[in-house]
């Protein structure tokens, strides 16, 4: 798989967010953050169905952003669980960056040791966890 062709691919599945809602911290590109689908065991068989899907990696390259897409759609359609793996391995990397945590409003302050601060619970919630409370044991023991 050429370079160009593994690029191509990333960024019709993760393509930069150009217009967040609200004026807030737009989504980055996967390129952008430096995601590589040459190393993925995965990404091999999934880029193989998109290319066939497309005609050929220079069909896929030379395609319009509504045709890319749609040999993608049709790749997963043709073999949704290797979808889903290439997916999850893809935005396992993506959503563990800094900048993909920033923009979702996420902390990127690690969770250990200090943990993280916690909003004060609300009433609603609070007379639940008191009705499990005096609920007690439910088990014999």
């Amino acid at each position: 798989m050429a370079p160009t062709f593994r690029d191509a691919v990333l960024d019709a599945l993760l393509p930069a967010e150009t217009a967040p809602p609200g004026g807030a911290l737009g989504l980055p590109s996967g390129r952008a953050l430096g995601i590589d689908l040459a190393p993925s065991d995965a990404a091999k068989p999934m880029l193989e169905l998109i290319a066939a899907a497309a005609g050929s990696e220079a069909a896929f390259l030379a395609a319009a952003p509504a045709a890319r897409l749609a040999a993608i759609a049709t790749a997963e359609a043709q073999s949704p669980a290797v979808f889903r793996h290439f997916l999850a391995q893809i935005l396992a990397d993506y959503c563990e960056t800094a900048e993909v945590l920033a923009a979702l409003g996420g902390s990127t302050e690690p969770p250990q040791p200090g943990g993280q601060a916690l909003p004060e619970m609300d009433a609603a919630a609070a007379n639940a966890l008191e009705k499990v409370r005096r609920r007690a044991k439910l088990w014999r023991g």
